[in-house]
């Protein structure tokens, strides 16, 4: 007769008042029931990976938590179980429809653009127009943050726009709005924060294609109006006829005709002032467009959207070119061609550099021209600057390093008289500082360190005049990060690294600041990443290796937040592999060999990512070349040949849209195939397998091949010199090595000397440039030893050595390269003196055999080893 049983409440918090009436009757409800909260980040990580199953991995699981997050830390997430749910759901619908076995993070990487963006659609697909309008206006703020509105107001708006009287239970029931009791007020906000990025981007192309919309509406108004003013005229010159008739008539006519003319003339006026109306609507149209091409620039630049702008800018130059030939101007004509500079701009990040180079060179030649017109609008100076910037960024991204500094140096020429203005405009400061920049960045990159540094300061100074870096202008801070970037890298090539450090460190906290303030920003990002890219550098010149290690990879996890922000950023993927290129270098000068040899393959694994041009060519060419010269030191030989191969295709790639009789088409592929950077040694690339082995011969003819190549470049620029020389000082350097092992002292002398005599125009300005130039020295010193000119060779060691001896005692010097370095200045110093010195000998050898394991192994080591040990075994 008995029958147990529970029952399960399940209650909104607003309406536990009611359910504490009950108390009195069901005691029990007071003491048996529990708060449902959102989900913790470990409890959300649960929940996806419990149902889950094999499904999902705890990696991809931890993401997906994070997503839904906002992007907070497990440890501090708060999560929505609805959302959850949804992008649970939608994820492994993805996976269902592709076939595949589980939830990569590639998958996810790939969908999670989407999911939001297609269930908010789908929430509002069968809801009247007005209701996007309703939440896009009102429950999210103009920066794009969630707002909540009173329901009665929200209820009302939606009346407004004709919606059902269930709409709001409905868009809660589909999980996209909230209903939330503050104060005793019951309030609607969106579901959570994730949403609001698919609100704001779905609100500004709504605002963008009313904005169009309207700009077409005045127009067809405009067309309108240039009809009736046709009419109008054609009318009053039939007018003006008939009375010039009527008035040889008589004196009657003559009045009856003087009164029809001043109709006529009537006529004509208000036709004219008609055209003049149409005009000005047309004019201030298409001013609205170029509003919003520069805005939605500003906007989307940081998201990594700068297709949207493409897009948009795309159908403003075809509504120019749809434009009847009467209805232009000198106007119009300067409006189509602003939209063809945020055009090209657009297209250089996906690299597709032919399209961007077309729409650009167009906007400069009508901008210049222009302006030789008359026209000295600010508004055509920026134009022109940006377009002659934006190409001088294109020529970059094509290898064309004399034709970009020639493009930037123009920008800044035509917007440095504007600057003089006595309070620019913010646009005009942003121009400028965009200009200066990339004029910066450009001396930077030919040799002209002193020069980049005080063109980036103007471009500091210019960005910081805007807000004074207050973080009211986001992209003013932004701007000023990044060519603080490139000022910090030109004070490191200058070998000023305190001051390197301190614009640096500056510069990464305003980016971070930005980061802080705008978690996502691609554009803060990105400047944060070059300037700890270049601080890397300078920990790592000044032997501070453990430091620039963790800024390098510190800098490659930034790159990596933003190609998966943006999987075309092409700029992203060549610099994602820059930054591994330095975790290389500082890994191998730890000893850690192996780690070395994985960030050169993670850095070459982008190709698969890019497109082909000449910055990724050069940036993939550098990485297989430096692997090539590490497995051939390792002795794995296959593995060297495979990577050689990969250096000569990426090669292909840097030097195929070099013209064929310019600099750049005969050095690249000496300074890719053979040479590297200062401190890479002899045998970088095409070098490494011959010297590897033992092959002398082959080695001298290569680098014999490749100094008479260089030679023959005459008409260089004073940057281009410096670059060949620098080359050619490696390649005759290369060859003395060669001859030394072949015992041919004659040859090795006067290849060594002419490889000094070129190392005396290279400046040493870094203490990376002083350890390479001693590496020719202790060759030199070693041939004059062999030649048994003993007090020539103790006069070119002695400094060398106490070079290496000052660098060896430094504290915090952690470079086992610079020990190898030392103990080869032991060894030499030994052939300088026979007989002699003969405990450097055995300093030499503990250092190489205090060496980690793996260097211990490189075939470089092993043979100054044995040289050492053979020097040792004569003394005895």
């Amino acid at each position: 007769a008995r029958a147990d049983y529970r029952i399960l409440i399940a209650l909104r918090e607003d309406y536990l008042a009611h359910l504490e009436g009950l108390k009195g009757k069901m005691p029990s409800i007071t003491q048996n029931r529990m708060r449902l909260a959102r989900m913790t980040g470990t409890q959300a990580l649960a929940a996806v990976l419990n149902p889950g199953g094999k499904l999902v991995s705890e990696e991809v699981a931890a993401a997906i938590v994070r997503f839904v997050a906002g992007g907070s830390e497990l440890a501090n997430a708060e999560v929505e179980p609805s959302l959850l749910s949804l992008i649970c759901r939608e994820l492994n619908n993805a996976r269902i429809a592709q076939g595949r076995d589980e939830i990569s993070a590639d998958l996810l990487a790939g969908s999670r653009d989407t999911i939001l963006s297609e269930f908010y659609e789908r929430a509002l697909a069968d809801q009247p127009p007005g209701v996007r309008q309703v939440i896009e206006d009102n429950l999210l703020t103009e920066s794009g943050y969630r707002e909540s509105l009173a329901e009665e107001r929200l209820v009302k708006a939606l009346a407004a726009v004709g919606a059902p009287p269930d709409t709001l239970a409905t868009l809660v029931n589909r999980r996209l709005l909230r209903i939330e009791e503050r104060l005793d007020l019951r309030r609607v906000e969106l579901t959570h924060d994730v949403l609001c990025g698919v609100v704001k981007a779905s609100r500004d192309l709504r605002l963008e294609r009313a904005a169009r919309d309207e700009a077409e509406r005045q127009l067809e108004a405009q067309r309108q109006r240039v009809r009736a003013t046709r009419q109008a005229l054609v009318r009053a010159r039939k007018i003006a006829a008939v009375c010039a008739v009527l008035a040889v008539g008589a004196i009657g006519s003559a009045i009856f005709g003087y009164v029809s003319m001043k109709r006529a003339q009537e006529a004509e006026a208000k036709a004219e002032q008609t055209r003049l109306m149409a005009e000005a609507a047309r004019g201030e149209a298409e001013k609205l467009i170029v509003y919003l091409l520069d805005d939605f620039y500003l906007e989307l630049e940081p998201v990594g959207r700068l297709d949207i702008v493409a897009a948009l800018s795309k159908r403003a130059i075809d509504y120019y070119a749809a434009l009847p030939p009467e209805l232009r101007t000198a106007e119009t004509d300067r409006n189509r061609a602003l939209a063809l500079v945020r055009y090209g701009a657009a297209l250089r990040i996906p690299s597709k550099l032919d399209e961007s180079g077309k729409a650009l060179a167009e906007a400069v030649d009508v901008l210049g021209k222009l302006r030789k017109q008359g026209d000295q609008s600010e508004a055509a100076a920026i134009g022109l600057g940006l377009g002659l910037t934006s190409e001088a960024r294109v020529a970059g991204s094509r290898g064309r390093r004399p034709e970009e500094r020639e493009l930037a140096k123009q920008a800044a020429d035509v917007l440095r008289p504007l600057m003089a203005a006595p309070t620019p405009s913010i646009a005009l400061r942003r121009a400028y500082g965009l200009a200066m920049t990339y004029l910066g960045f450009s001396q930077l990159n030919n040799n002209q360190e002193e020069a980049a540094v005080t063109t980036l300061e103007e471009a500091r100074e210019a960005y910081r005049s805007i807000d004074g870096l207050k973080l009211d202008d986001l992209p003013s801070a932004v701007a000023y990060a990044e060519a603080s970037a490139w000022q910090t890298g030109a004070l490191q090539q200058l070998g000023r690294f305190d001051q390197a450090r301190k614009v640096g460190e500056d510069a990464a906290r305003v980016a971070g600041q930005v980061i802080e303030q705008r978690p996502g920003h691609m554009s803060a990002l990105r400047a944060r990443a070059l300037i700890v890219d270049t601080l890397s550098a300078t920990e790592g010149f000044d032997l501070h290796l453990r430091k620039a290690l963790a800024l390098s990879q510190q800098g490659a996890r930034d790159w990596e937040t933003i190609v998966k922000l943006d999987l075309s950023n092409q700029i992203g993927w060549n610099n994602l592999a820059a930054a591994r290129q330095g975790a290389a270098f500082w890994s191998a000068g730890l000893g850690q060999i192996r780690e070395s040899q994985e960030q050169w393959r993670a850095g070459l694994a982008v190709e698969s990512h890019v497109k082909a041009s000449a910055m990724i060519g050069n940036t993939l060419s550098l990485s297989a070349g430096y692997l090539t010269m590490l497995e051939a030191d390792l002795g794995n030989r296959q593995a060297a040949e495979v990577a050689l191969a990969a250096n000569r295709r990426f090669l292909d790639m840097a030097v195929r849209g070099l013209p064929p009789d310019s600099f750049g088409r005969t050095f690249v592929p000496e300074f890719l195939g053979y040479y590297g950077f200062p401190g890479s040694g002899v045998g970088f690339g095409g070098y490494a397998l011959p010297l590897a082995a033992g092959d002398y011969e082959t080695l001298r003819n290569l680098a014999r091949a490749s100094a008479g190549r260089l030679e023959q470049i005459t008409n260089a620029t004073p940057q281009q010199e410096l670059d060949k020389n620098r080359a050619l000082e490696v390649a005759y350097r290369t060859a003395a090595e060669a001859s030394y092992r072949l015992k041919d002292y004659a040859a090795a002398d006067a290849e060594i000397k002419r490889a000094l005599q070129i190392r005396r125009a290279i400046p040493k300005r870094t203490l990376l440039d002083e350890r390479d130039a001693s590496d020719a020295l202790m060759l030199a010193a070693m041939i004059s030893a062999r030649l048994e000119k003993f007090a020539e060779a103790q006069q070119i060691i002695e400094p060398v050595l106490k070079f290496h001896r000052g660098l060896y005692a430094r504290k915090d010097n952690e470079d086992h390269g610079q020990r190898v370095q030392l103990a080869h200045a032991l060894y030499v110093s030994t052939l300088a003196a026979p007989g002699q010195k003969t405990a450097q000998l055995a300093e030499a050898a503990a250092i190489l055999d205090g060496l980690p394991p793996m260097m211990r192994r490189q075939i470089s080591n092993t043979v100054l080893r044995d040289r050492i040990a053979e020097e040792q075994k004569t003394r005895r």
